[in-house]
């Protein structure tokens, strides 16, 4: 059984984590697991596979594994202190410091995996990728990378310096990985697709918890999605608002938390559609909330390869999103939804048709019903990675 060590910040809510945690439980017995966490926190750590041994960094790279709120005393300042740094010095200057006080791994691994990408160069983000090339022995070393790597500040140099020294690139996605050649064709042949992993029965069975009963006189359109910048959701609130103002009966349900709560609140309010746009905050169980709705809207400015989309195609629930890195292979080539241009005007326009027209919505419906999902292909790729 090959001895795997795979490394990550830490296993809090979030599309990365959620890609772990699933991954772990449909590999566990099949190799002999270490996960290496920076700080072992967040919804996931309490629930991993029995058989997965966690272990967790006892130097200085465990900061980049918590917020700066989680921090107290002289952590918060230590922690604050590798913030500016990356400000002003760089990740990579900084990461150099942090490494004269992070111990290496001492036993050595048949893979190692980092699974968490890097970020801008000056942000205190990532690590992963350094601490696997640094600071642990192994036969072969892959990344992966569940990002869209031209738009979302990766593509750097130093970076792009690091990827190089891996012996093999996992995108999550056809479009992720195409998006990582445009910028670094000559690592063509040792990039290659690993799809997410879901655990499909769980969330069928969670959708069946006390499902949401939507108003069915209107279009119920959901949106599941952090409330930050890079998601869009305002841009969700306004092609909501541009459908009521044409006296389409349409309701935006947005399930999520996030630093622009209270914007986007105010956004609906100042367009007057704060009756048309529902907030529902952070949910534990999501799927209730798609079990019985209409579509599911991705306005996101750039996006890798989403886990929602697939998560709703179990579901049977049809999928709108704008054009970002997997929407042909995850949405158009899978006959689950719409693919519009990546603009205001696109989403609004693609919004009021789709709205009003519930035979539409019904015949993808009713395509999803008859489909099937697993991970049969996710798992053969990441054999193949592996072995």
């Amino acid at each position: 059984m090959k001895k795997i060590l795979i490394v990550n910040n830490n296993m809090k809510v979030g599309g990365v984590q959620k890609a772990l945690y699933n991954l772990l439980w449909e590999i566990e017995g099949k190799y002999d697991i270490t996960l290496c966490l920076f700080s072992k926190n967040g919804k996931y750590a309490d629930k991993l596979p029995p058989s997965v041994r966690v272990t967790e960094v006892s130097g200085f790279y465990r900061y980049l594994g918590v917020s700066q709120g989680e921090c107290g005393g002289l952590n918060a300042l230590t922690r604050g202190a590798c913030v500016l740094a990356c400000r002003f010095l760089g990740r990579r200057k900084t990461l150099k410091l942090l490494r004269k006080k992070q111990p290496s791994l001492e036993e050595k691994y048949d893979c190692a995996i980092s699974y968490l990408h890097n970020g801008r160069a000056k942000s205190f983000y990532g690590g992963v990728q350094d601490f696997v090339l640094d600071c642990v022995k192994a036969d072969k070393k892959v990344a992966f990378l569940h990002c869209d790597y031209r738009n979302c500040g990766a593509n750097n140099s130093e970076n792009n310096s690091d990827m190089e020294k891996f012996d093999r690139i996992a995108a999550c996605s056809d479009g992720c990985r195409e998006a990582f050649l445009s910028v670094l064709p000559e690592l063509s042949d040792k990039c290659v697709t690993v799809r997410n992993c879901h655990r499909f029965q769980e969330i069928r069975a969670m959708s069946e918890e006390d499902p949401i009963a939507y108003d069915e006189s209107y279009t119920n359109v959901l949106a599941v999605a952090r409330l930050s910048h890079e998601k869009a959701v305002d841009r969700a609130i306004v092609a909501v608002s541009e459908a009521v103002k044409k006296g389409i009966p349409a309701k935006l349900h947005i399930v999520g938390g996030g630093g622009m709560a209270r914007q986007l609140a105010d956004l609906a309010a100042e367009l007057g559609v704060s009756d048309s746009v529902i907030f529902y905050g952070e949910q534990e169980n999501p799927y209730r909330y798609m079990k019985n709705a209409d579509v599911l809207f991705i306005s996101s400015y750039h996006e890798a390869a989403p886990m929602v989309i697939d998560e709703a195609r179990s579901l049977g629930l049809p999928v709108l999103t704008v054009k970002t890195t997997s929407s042909f292979d995850m949405v158009e080539a899978t006959c689950c939804g719409w693919v519009c241009e990546n603009s205001q005007e696109a989403m609004n326009g693609a919004l009021a048709r789709i709205a009003t027209d519930k035979d539409s919505i019904a015949e993808v419906k009713a395509r999803l019903k008859n489909s099937y999902a697993d991970n049969a292909q996710a798992l053969r790729q990441f054999d193949e990675l592996i072995n």
